[in-house]
């Protein structure tokens, strides 16, 4: 079994993280739909922050270790994370400038940052939301501020149950796995 395939058994392909992310969607939807914009979207920067946290209680509910080593890929998935944190001043931007289009920018940004993992984890899943959040994203935006500001982040939520029960079907998440280094 290569590094590859034992990263794969051993973090089942990172599950936790996408539900995470359903759960900040989620919050992100009621938000932007009940709060005044600028609250809305500064609770949504808030909530972004507690991701980490979220997928490492979701792994350990899986009994999955997100950080299992099997370098070089294990540090691979660490910097595929954390490049993320540059996209925080094009964000910081877009507030201070045309707020009504985070939820564009971060369907684009976010969306697009799970390509690699399609190919680390060899996964459909990640693939899948990859490529459809940033094109739900741009149809959206396509209909105007307004339509793309109340509903983009409404809309990701059954991509990333898509990709849930994808990760799902991909992995036998029920079962843990003793992976050794």
């Amino acid at each position: 079994m290569s590094y590859r395939d034992k990263l794969i058994v051993a973090t089942k392909k990172g599950i936790g993280f996408p539900v995470a992310g359903l759960i900040i969607i989620t919050f992100a939807a009621i938000a932007v739909n009940l709060l005044p914009e600028r609250q809305a979207l500064i609770s949504i920067f808030i909530a972004t922050g507690s991701v980490f946290p979220i997928a490492m209680f979701i792994s350990k509910l899986f009994k999955v270790n997100p950080f299992v080593k099997f370098p070089p890929l294990s540090n691979l998935g660490a910097i595929l994370a954390g490049v993320q944190i540059f996209y925080w001043p094009l964000f910081i931007l877009v507030f201070n400038i045309a707020p009504a289009w985070i939820p564009f920018s971060m369907a684009i940004l976010f969306g697009s940052h799970f390509i690699p993992y399609g190919w680390l984890y060899k996964s459909k899943a990640y693939y899948f939301i990859g490529i459809v959040m940033p094109s739900l994203g741009c149809l959206l935006a396509l209909l105007g501020k307004e339509i793309s500001y109340q509903y983009t982040f409404a809309a990701l939520i059954p991509v990333y149950a898509i990709t849930i029960g994808l990760l799902f079907s991909e992995t036998n998440v029920a079962k843990p796995v003793v992976v050794k280094p």
